[in-house]
C-alpha cells in the first residue's frame, strides 16, 4: 500500500480516537465581592472545575478581560469551553455587550466558526451562560426576560419535548429520566429566562439551538431549562446540576441525594466526552491548569458558593511580558 494512503489513514483514524486528556477552558466573570473589587479581579466558583474533573477533564481558566491574542492562543489549545453562572451582566443599560459579553461573543462566534470549518468544538452554558449563548446567537437579548417569580434558589422539574430525539439526553437511565420530571432534582437559581414558544420561534436563534427541556414558574409560565444545537456540541442548562455535588454553602435547599448526584455526573460525563473529540493539544497545558491557583473560602454571609478561584486583572504590563513570550 502506497505510504501516502498509510499516512492518510493513520491521521483519520488518530483523529477519531477520542482524546484521553481534554482541556476545557473555563470563563470566568467580574467579582461581586466588596472586598476584592470588580476593576481588579474576576472569579469563577470551584464547583465548576471540580465538576468537569469529575468527567475525566483538566481545567484551565480563561479570564474574561484577557486580551484577545492571549484568549486566542489557549482556545487554539484546549477542547472545550465552559460558561458558567454568576449575576454579572453581559449586556448594558442601553443594550450593549459589557466586556464580559463581549468575550462570551469572541468565544461564541470563534466556537462556531471552528464547527463550520469541521473541527468539534464543544460550548457548554449554564444559567448566565445559558443565557449568553442563546442572546450571542439571536444577536440581540429581545427574547431574554426577566419575569420568571419563584425561580431563584429553589428545586424544580425539568420536563422533555418528546417530540425531539436529544442527544444531551439520550444515554439518560431510565429512572433519572422520571426523576427530571417528578423528583426535584435540579436546582435553578434564576430570574431571566427563555420563554418557551418565544425561543422555538426565534430567528436566527432557531437554526442553531434546540429547545429540549422545560420548566414551569410559580404562576406556570413555560420557559427552556436546556437546549442543544442540532448540529454542532453547543448545549446548555439553566439549571445548576453542580451544586448538587460540589455546593453546601447556599441559603435555599439543594437536593444532594444519589439520584441529583448521578445526573450531576452523567451531565459532566457526557460534556467532557464531547470535548474529548476535539483534536487541539497542549503540551505546555500544566503551566496554564487551574491548580496553579488556591480556591478561597469567603464568609458565609458574602455569597453562596463554597470556595472560588480568584484571578487578578490583566494589567497592561502583564499582558506585554505574556505577548512577548508567544509573539
Amino acid at each position: 500500500m502506497n505510504i501516502f494512503v498509510l499516512a492518510f489513514l493513520f491521521l483519520a483514524l488518530a483523529q477519531a480516537q477520542p482524546n484521553p486528556r481534554p482541556v476545557i477552558g473555563i470563563l470566568s466573570i467580574p467579582s461581586e465581592y466588596s472586598q476584592y473589587p470588580a476593576s481588579s479581579w474576576s472569579y469563577s466558583p470551584s464547583s465548576y472545575a471540580k465538576n468537569m474533573e469529575s468527567g475525566g477533564a483538566e481545567v484551565v481558566p480563561l479570564q474574561y478581560d484577557m486580551p484577545k491574542e492571549r484568549l486566542t492562543f489557549l482556545l487554539e489549545r484546549i477542547n472545550g469551553v465552559m460558561f458558567h453562572g454568576g449575576y454579572s451582566s453581559f449586556v448594558d443599560k442601553k443594550g450593549n455587550l459589557t466586556p464580559l459579553g463581549a468575550t462570551m461573543d469572541f468565544i461564541v462566534k470563534y466556537v462556531i466558526e471552528q464547527n463550520n470549518n469541521g473541527k468539534h468544538y464543544p460550548l457548554w452554558g449554564t444559567c448566565l451562560g445559558f443565557q449568553a449563548i442563546g442572546g450571542l446567537i439571536q444577536g440581540n437579548f429581545d427574547i431574554l426576560t426577566s419575569d420568571c417569580v419563584g425561580c431563584s434558589g429553589v428545586n424544580h422539574n425539568n420536563y422533555f419535548d418528546e417530540s425531539y430525539e436529544s442527544k444531551l439526553y439520550a444515554g439518560l437511565p431510565e429512572d433519572l429520566f422520571e426523576a427530571m420530571q417528578t423528583a426535584n432534582i435540579s436546582v435553578f437559581s434564576h430570574s431571566f429566562d427563555f420563554h418557551w414558544d418565544t425561543f422555538k420561534n426565534a430567528a436566527p436563534l432557531n437554526a442553531t439551538l434546540r429547545p429540549i427541556t422545560w420548566a414551569f414558574d410559580n404562576r406556570g409560565l413555560k420557559y427552556v431549562s436546556s437546549y442543544e444545537s442540532p448540529t454542532m456540541p453547543i448545549f446548555g442548562t439553566q439549571y445548576h446540576q453542580e451544586k448538587s455535588t460540589f455546593e453546601w454553602k447556599a441559603p435555599y435547599y439543594i437536593n444532594h441525594g444519589s439520584q441529583a448526584v448521578r445526573l450531576q455526573q452523567y451531565l459532566a460525563n457526557f460534556f467532557v466526552n464531547e470535548t474529548r473529540y476535539n483534536t487541539n493539544t497542549f503540551p505546555e497545558v500544566q503551566d496554564y491548569l487551574i491548580e496553579n491557583y488556591s480556591p478561597k473560602i469567603l464568609p458565609y454571609s458574602n455569597f453562596n458558593f463554597s470556595s472560588i478561584y480568584l484571578f487578578p486583572s490583566m494589567k497592561t504590563e502583564e499582558k506585554s511580558v505574556f505577548l512577548s513570550n508567544i509573539l
